[in-house]
C-alpha cells in the first residue's frame, strides 16, 4: 500500500495546519514531514502548467540557498533538467548607461542562481507531497480560524469538517485569511506599477546572461531560459502597464525592442530579434500583474507562524520573492528540528527564534528594493546623475561587487 495523503486516515488529527498549498506551502509539508510530523495541506492545490514544450508565465531565479533547501528536502533530483537554466552573469544599466555588471566566476562559483517555471516547481513538490509518510491533502478553503486560551487553533473547513491542531502556518499569500484571523496587522504599499511578462525566442544566444534595464518606462529584465529563449519582466508604470499587456505577443516584441535599441543600442541582446514563445500557433497574451510592497507587524504568534507572501512581498526588480519565502521555510524547519522535547509545536518562544531570524534578512530584502524602485522612479536630473555614479562606482568595487555576488546567491 502505497503511504503518504491517501495512507493517513481522517480520524487523525495532525500535528500542523499548513494553510495554502503553494510552493512555500508544499516545501514545509515535505520538511516538516521529514521530521517526523503529521501535516495537513488545506486549500485547493496550486496550479501547475500543462505538460508542454512551452515555458510558464511565472518564472523564478533560485539562489543557491533555495536550491540547498531543495536538495535537502530530497526533490532537487526530481526537476527536469532540460527545463532548468543556470544564470552565468548579471548586467545591469542605469538610464543613462552605466552599467553594473557581475559573475559567477568572480566568486570561484558555478552559477549565481538557477532559472526554474513555477509550474515544474509545484510538479516537483505536489509529486513530493502525495508520497511523503504523514501528509494529507485537504484540498478544501479553510471558512475560519479560531485560536485557543490553551494554545492550539481550531479550523473551519468548507466541507463541514473541522480541525484542531497545536500548529498553524500562514503560506496562504498576500491575502492571508491566517494572518488576518491572528489579528496581525499589514502594511500594504501600491508602486503604481504594473510588471508584464511574457516568454520569447532570442535570434542570438544569450549565453547564460540575465540583463536588466533600469530605464524612463520602468525596469526591464530578460531572464535566460533554455536554449535560445528568453523571460521578459517589464515592470512598468501602471498605464503604459495596462497598455503593454492588451498588446499582442508580437506587437509586445516590437514595442521591446524599440525600448531596448533606444536604452543600449550597442549590446548584442538589443539587436537580437525577439518572436512570442508560446504552446500553439497563436500564443497567448502577455500576462500582468499589479505590483505592491507588503510588510506585517509580526511573523510568529501563540500557535501561528506566516511565511511567503503571507509574511512579506517586495519588488521584484531584485527577483528574489520566492528565494525570500523559501528561505522562511528553512528557517522554520530548523526551528522545528531542534526544538526541544518538552516544547508544544505552537509555543510563542519557540516561533520567535523563526521569526528573530527571518527579520533582517526581510526588512534588508524590502529596504533595498523598495530603495531601488524610488529612485530610478523619479526624473530629477541630478538624481539621474548620481544614481548612475553610484552605479559606475560599485562596478569598479571589487569586493563590493564580489560581495554583491555573494548574496544574490544567498550565501
Amino acid at each position: 500500500m502505497r503511504v503518504g495523503i491517501t495512507a493517513m486516515t481522517e480520524s487523525l488529527e495532525p500535528h500542523v495546519a499548513i494553510v495554502g498549498a503553494g510552493v512555500a506551502g508544499l516545501a514545509t509539508a515535505v520538511g516538516l514531514s521529514q521530521l517526523g510530523l503529521s501535516v495537513a495541506l488545506v486549500g485547493p492545490p496550486g496550479r501547475r502548467a500543462a505538460a508542454s514544450p512551452a515555458f510558464d508565465a511565472r518564472i523564478y531565479a533560485l539562489s543557491q540557498a533555495s536550491v540547498r533547501l531543495l536538495e535537502q528536502l530530497r526533490v532537487w533530483p526530481q526537476f527536469d533538467a532540460s527545463r532548468l537554466q543556470p544564470v552565468q552573469k548579471m548586467r545591469v544599466f542605469g538610464d543613462t548607461g552605466a552599467e553594473l555588471s557581475f559573475d559567477a566566476w568572480s566568486v570561484a562559483a558555478e552559477r549565481i542562481a538557477t532559472i526554474a517555471e513555477e509550474g515544474e516547481l509545484l510538479r516537483v513538490l505536489s509529486l513530493a507531497a502525495e508520497f511523503a509518510p504523514g501528509v494529507r491533502r485537504v484540498p478544501v478553503a479553510m471558512t475560519s480560524l479560531q485560536f485557543q486560551s490553551a494554545g492550539g487553533a481550531v479550523l473551519q473547513l468548507a466541507d463541514g469538517s473541522a480541525l484542531s491542531v497545536p500548529l498553524v502556518i500562514g503560506a496562504d499569500g498576500a491575502e492571508s485569511a491566517v494572518r488576518e484571523a491572528a489579528g496581525i496587522g499589514a502594511d500594504v504599499f501600491a508602486y503604481g506599477q504594473t510588471a508584464v511578462v511574457a516568454n520569447y525566442a532570442c535570434s542570438l544566444p544569450h549565453d547564460g546572461v540575465a540583463w536588466q534595464w533600469f530605464t524612463d518606462e520602468g525596469v526591464v529584465a530578460l531572464l535566460p531560459l533554455p536554449g535560445h529563449a528568453c523571460s521578459l519582466v517589464w515592470s512598468a508604470p501602471e498605464a503604459l502597464g495596462e497598455h503593454l499587456k492588451a498588446l499582442s505577443p508580437e506587437a509586445l516584441a516590437a514595442r521591446l525592442m524599440a525600448r531596448l535599441a533606444a536604452s543600449a543600442p550597442a549590446l548584442p541582446i538589443g539587436r537580437a530579434t525577439l518572436t512570442p514563445l508560446g504552446a500553439s500557433e497563436a500564443p497567448s497574451r502577455p500576462h500582468a500583474f499589479r505590483l505592491r510592497r507588503l510588510r506585517v507587524d509580526r511573523l510568529t504568534g501563540d500557535s501561528v507562524a506566516l511565511i511567503g507572501d503571507a509574511a512579506h512581498v517586495v519588488h521584484p526588480l531584485a527577483g528574489h520573492g520566492l528565494n525570500l519565502g523559501l528561505q522562511d521555510v528553512s528557517i522554520l524547519l530548523e526551528a522545528m528540528r531542534t526544538r526541544e522535547s518538552w516544547r508544544r509545536l505552537g509555543d510563542a518562544s519557540l516561533l520567535r527564534r523563526y521569526a528573530r531570524r527571518r527579520a533582517e534578512p526581510i526588512d534588508l530584502m524590502r529596504w533595498t528594493t523598495d530603495a531601488l524602485a524610488r529612485l530610478f522612479g523619479h526624473d530629477d536630473p541630478l538624481l539621474r546623475t548620481a544614481r548612475n555614479a553610484g552605479l559606475s562606482m560599485v562596478n569598479a568595487a571589487g569586493p563590493l561587487k564580489r560581495a554583491l555576488v555573494r548574496h544574490a546567491m544567498g550565501g
